[in-house]
């Protein structure tokens, strides 16, 4: 890019590449690079040598691992394209991607057909108001297999998808169906998908539509308009296909994307919210500048690196701009494009519409809006809505020396995944790393290491197991000691009561007549307080009891604040273990999506679980079931492998924390064993 020619709005696309594991969008995006003249000989996957999967973690589980950022040109267009992560367990990264572009390019493997992140990266996009394209990749490796994927890829996802070009013989070349004479494919005729593509195109111009049922031709030009506006609404979703490892079709596709995708300046408008309300922000370069931050990440040179999108004005290394709430404004320094670890920096401005990065910038965050100090509203994006984790682990460091290094490194690489999370346990003592399965935080500890020299251990979190009790019951206890000096009294009796489930703790007085001085009173209850954070029955916090001090005797001269603290815990004790105490555990709500052929395995695993079915609902159309069920959390440890292999991979669930419940008495023993009585020296 030279300083006379930026690329503004209208010459600038957009893309996230979509879709599940193995699809083949790395190898796509490295052949977009090679036709562009960005490399001069393609990488592979099996090499570690493509642009975009640079991360020693990508290279270790021959997969990609984050999102990553390329840039090409061709045809006078500059193409954005973002390559996102096919496991499932990355999701977020494919979801932080859709704000920022125009078009989605879902890919999907030839050979293997639509699999779980192909529908539900479909849909999202869907969701979010992009156009969407359909990339049939690996042709040569199914040939056979393609009119039934496409008759399958029609049924699941609606009658506005088209094919747009179709393979000859062998899948060694493509045909263009804007020209239906442009002559035969493999499979299917290029007239009657011409047709079908016209009609679905010109259905959103009316005064088109009336010359075409009235016998007249329409022209090229004509169709092609009707077409880009009928795929940036959603009306038309256009199917290519590709072989990207030979780089077949892969020219019709950047054709495509250059003529006949969207451009910022001629997508919908942005909704961000401003302070309270919802406002569209058009792609305008000559207006205030405001970007979206929609990724975070660490270089070992550079430091912390935000890559964003500017919504509208301009960006060059002297402009200067402020973050969210924050009146401090920033100058943006160095503005970086992103190909793949390379960061090459920007000679010339950087126009409403194009996606660049921001270098040491410790002051911007993942899904922050920066925009110019003129602007005296603070805005926000509208929040994207991100899976819940369904997949933790308790996580310590080697040793002692790199605790604080440790919660500075997860802070950092949960800046960089929105579906990332750690959190200290208050109850266990632990650091807990959630995330959306066990491939996603064996990579996260991976990094740990490969990025910031840590190692970790790590283990299954402990439940946060609560104790209660089931009657109400009364409970005394006597200190007196003498020790040569002054002495300490204190007598105590109270009652203890049940209380409704999830109502916590109350502590009430009934005494009266001065048997406990009042001064003493919160001392009592100061001691019940530190008797609820341990147990009798295992150690576990107390829960949902009502305790009345009712009585108790004092001293002159002995009584003081510890004495009666001692009494009411020993006292609490003493009525708890007459009280027929209970074991409680947390019970999470559980949706589960699956294929309808194995709703039975799933259920039935579930009840072997302890899990309890609330409801079954069915997507025909899909083939997909929506399962509703409550399970204890205890038994949620290894159920993200057994999902997937009870589903052949195509499971996935969520979970939210539901209630606490009853502990069966069969297993009360097993959490209890190892549990220590406290003595009255504690």
């Amino acid at each position: 890019m030279s300083e006379s020619n930026p690329f503004r709005p209208e010459d600038i696309r957009n893309v996230v590449l979509l879709g599940h594991a193995g699809a083949g969008k790395t190898t796509l995006a490295e052949a977009i690079l090679h036709r562009c003249g960005v490399i001069t000989r393609m990488g592979t996957v099996e090499d570690h040598s493509t642009i975009s999967d640079f991360e020693p973690e990508a290279h270790a589980h021959g997969l990609s691992t984050a999102s990553s950022l390329l840039f090409a040109t061709r045809e006078g267009c500059e193409f954005n394209v973002i390559d996102t992560p096919g496991s499932p367990e990355f999701i977020g990264q494919a979801l932080a991607a859709l704000p920022v572009v125009e078009t989605a390019m879902i890919v999907v493997n030839a050979a293997t057909g639509i699999e779980l992140n192909t529908r539900r990266l479909f849909h999202a996009a869907g969701e979010a108001g992009l156009a969407r394209m359909v990339v049939i990749n690996k042709i040569d490796q199914a040939m056979d297999a393609l009119p039934a994927l496409v008759r399958e890829l029609k049924d699941s996802f609606g009658p506005e998808l088209h094919c747009i070009n179709l393979p000859t013989a062998g899948g060694t070349d493509v045909i263009d169906c804007f020209d239906h004479e442009a002559g035969t494919a493999d499979f299917s005729s290029v007239a009657d998908e011409h047709r079908e593509m016209l009609e679905s195109s010109i259905e959103i111009d009316d005064a088109e539509l009336e010359r075409y049922l009235g016998g007249e031709p329409i022209d090229l030009p004509t169709l092609r308009r009707c077409f880009i506006e009928a795929m940036n609404r959603g009306h038309v979703v256009p199917i290519l296909f590709t072989a990207a490892k030979s780089e077949v079709g892969v020219d019709d596709l950047l054709h495509v994307l250059a003529a006949d995708t969207p451009s910022p300046a001629t997508a919908r408008p942005r909704r961000l919210r401003r302070d309270d309300e919802v406002v569209e922000v058009t792609c305008d370069p000559d207006a205030p500048l405001i970007g979206h931050v929609f990724k975070v990440t660490t270089d070992p040179y550079l430091g912390k690196m935000a890559m964003l999108r500017i919504l509208q004005g301009r960006l060059d290394g002297n402009t200067a701009f402020v973050s969210g709430a924050d009146r401090k404004a920033h100058k943006a320094g160095h503005v970086l494009k992103v190909e793949g670890r390379d960061h090459p920096e920007l000679d010339t401005v950087a126009y409403a519409g194009d996606i660049v990065a921001l270098a040491k910038v410790e002051d911007l965050d993942a899904d922050m809006i920066i925009h110019a100090p003129t602007l005296g509203e603070t805005y926000a994006p509208v929040v994207a809505r991100y899976p819940r984790s369904m997949y933790a682990l308790a996580i310590e460091p080697k040793t002692k020396q790199d605790e604080v290094k440790l919660l500075s490194a997860m802070h950092r690489l949960c800046e960089e995944d929105p579906t990332l999370t750690c959190d200290h346990d208050a109850q266990t003592h632990e650091l807990v790393l959630s995330g959306m399965g066990e491939l996603h935080l064996r990579v996260a500890i991976e990094r740990l290491k490969n990025r910031f020299s840590l190692e970790v251990s790590s283990r299954k979190p402990r439940v946060a197991y609560r104790e209660t009790i089931t009657a109400r019951a009364e409970g005394h206890y006597r200190l007196k000691k003498q020790t040569g000096g002054a002495g300490q009294f204190a007598e105590v009796f109270l009652r203890i009561e049940p209380l409704a489930r999830g109502a916590g703790f109350e502590f009430a007085s009934e005494v009266f007549g001065g048997a406990i001085p009042t001064q003493f009173i919160p001392s009592v209850e100061k001691g019940v307080t530190e008797a609820l954070d341990q147990g009798p029955l295992g150690g576990y916090p107390v829960q949902d009891v009502r305790v009345v001090v009712y009585d108790g005797k004092a001293h002159s001269v002995d009584s003081k604040d510890m004495a009666f603290r001692t009494a009411g815990k020993r006292a609490f004790r003493d009525a708890f273990l007459k009280a027929r105490g209970a074991l409680l555990e947390p019970v999470v709500t559980l949706e589960i999506f699956t294929p309808e052929s194995h709703v039975g395995d799933v259920t039935a695993d579930l009840k072997h679980r302890r899990g309890r079915v609330v409801g079954v609902d069915a997507a025909p159309t899909s083939g997909m079931a929506a399962i509703h069920a409550q399970i204890p959390l205890a038994e949620l440890g290894d159920y993200s492998g057994q999902l997937r292999s009870l589903t052949g991979g195509q499971g996935s669930f969520v979970t939210e924390p539901s209630h606490y419940d009853f502990v069966p008495q069969h297993l009360i023993s097993q959490l209890t064993a190892d549990h220590t009585a406290p003595t009255d020296d504690d």
